[in-house]
């Protein structure tokens, strides 16, 4: 049974969020402040901790940087419960190991469906720390951190085949090696718009595939606040430098975040940094449409401007997300003509009903599967949205 500590100095509080949890079979433990708090965790090492901000003892802060820095405690997941809901706050708590943010004035559903991420996170977590001691004994270390670190990736990235109202989504994702840097999802909004994001950060391996993994929820954290593609990006960029202001300063994200308005028949859309997606217009013959946007990667600069567009689009139109990684496989050096060949290639494809079909001639056309484990290395990785509009 996976434990809970609720940690909250006010009774009334504390009573409603166990309640709650327990309502759902959760083993639950109390703790009115820090001290206790921290003297629980390492009693009973729950699996998840609802860490009120406001302590009559120590600081919130202070608990959890204490939790994630002890050995024994650091996978304990963290679910910072605050009355401030600003940048800042949500920044600090992820600095001293917060792995999610809520504001106080929430509803049921939203904590319990936090606290069932985290979960998730936590059994993929555990699964991942018993194949490595299993394999730690046959001296396949590097193996099974990349193996592993690949199905939590896929977990947090799925393939994606769905129809939301009259579109319908579907993805593909090739990574160059076990894991790679690519990350892209499809958000329910609202009953009338969905988001689709596609992104890109710089570099492969195990570094990358981690900031892909926090880009994840980010994005699906500030998603739901920022309806218009201009401020999403501008929020995630300053968020993303902050994280890394002191620190690392190599990596970067290309993101391409576009809103679709479902009754309007409207895309909106805006860009950093990121291959631009292209629509095929089913009534034109010659109908394409590149969405062109411009805008500096995200967590390059603080306080980054982005462009905003919008697009109409019509029953049986196509539209289709890609990472640069499509083009650089045989047009690296000439993406003109890659972009001369896409526009030919979906135009004839447009027609066909099922977008898998569609990704399927793509990826014939632009991706080597025959090439050698080192020409795999040298290649960037390849992902694919493709939205059918009916």
């Amino acid at each position: 049974m996976d434990k809970i500590l609720i940690v909250d100095p006010t009774t009334q509080s504390s009573d409603l969020i166990r309640q709650c949890m327990s309502n759902i079979g959760y083993e639950i433990y109390m703790a009115e402040n820090g001290l206790n708090a921290l003297a629980k965790v390492s009693l009973f090492y729950p699996d998840v901790v609802l860490l009120n901000a406001e302590l009559p003892d120590i600081s919130s802060y202070d608990v959890c940087k204490r939790i994630k820095s002890n050995p024994e405690t650091e996978y304990t997941l963290i679910l910072f419960i605050s009355s401030l809901d600003t940048h800042d706050s949500r920044v600090r708590a992820i600095q001293v190991g917060a792995d999610d943010y809520l504001e106080k004035n929430f509803d049921s559903y939203l904590l319990i469906s936090k606290v069932k991420s985290l979960l998730r996170v936590k059994h993929l977590s555990d699964q991942l720390k018993q194949k490595y001691v299993e394999l730690e004994e046959k001296n396949h270390l590097l193996d099974l951190q990349l193996k592993m670190a690949r199905q939590v990736q896929q977990a947090l990235m799925p393939a994606i085949d769905l129809t939301f109202q009259n579109i319908h989504f579907v993805s593909q994702y090739i990574p160059a090696m076990d894991i790679g840097g690519d990350f892209y999802d499809v958000l329910t909004l609202s009953d009338n718009r969905v988001a689709v994001v596609m992104g890109d950060v710089s570099g492969h391996g195990i570094s990358a595939a981690l900031l892909t993994a926090m880009l994840t929820v980010m994005t699906r954290s500030l998603a739901p606040k920022y309806f218009n593609p201009d401020q999403f990006l501008y929020y995630m960029n300053n968020e993303l430098y902050k994280i890394f202001e002191n620190g690392v300063r190599e990596m970067y994200v290309c993101m391409f975040y576009a809103v679709i308005e479902i009754e309007k028949k409207t895309i909106l859309y805006s860009n950093a940094g990121q291959a631009l997606p292209v629509m095929v217009c089913e009534s034109d013959d010659d109908g394409v449409v590149v969405l062109n946007a411009a805008g500096l990667p995200i967590g390059m600069m603080p306080d980054s401007d982005y462009e905003f567009h919008s697009l109409s689009y019509d029953t049986g139109d196509v539209l289709v997300f890609h990472t640069d990684g499509l083009s650089d496989v045989f047009y690296k050096e000439s993406p003109e003509e890659f972009s001369d060949r896409f526009r030919e290639l979906l135009t004839d494809a447009k027609t066909l009903d099922d977008p898998k079909e569609i990704i399927e001639i793509i990826l014939n056309a632009f991706y080597n599967y025959n090439a050698t484990e080192n020409e795999k290395y040298e290649m960037d990785d390849v992902s694919l949205i493709v939205c059918k509009f009916s």
